[in-house]
């Protein structure tokens, strides 16, 4: 099997993020438009999800998502 690429991306950085921690951009190959937070904002829509349940949730049944899911915050599952 040839080797894949580690998913990369500006929301996870795998320093402060669980490594369950998974959205779809990260395996999109794309350039961020510049004047994307000009229109936008802060506001995140992006879809989280976990690697150990493949779901919104993780497997202690909280939220997967770029706030809960950071390392040392005492969540069992987070790695």
């Amino acid at each position: 099997m040839a080797d894949h690429p580690a998913p990369a991306s500006r929301l996870v950085t795998p320093e402060a993020h669980c490594a369950h921690l998974r959205h779809k951009g990260m395996y999109v190959l794309s350039t961020p438009d510049p004047g994307e937070l000009k229109h936008a904002g802060n506001w995140d829509a992006t879809a989280y999800w976990c690697t150990q349940t493949q779901k919104a949730m993780g497997p202690d049944g909280s939220p997967a998502n770029a706030a809960c899911c950071v390392s040392g915050n005492g969540r069992g599952c987070c790695h």
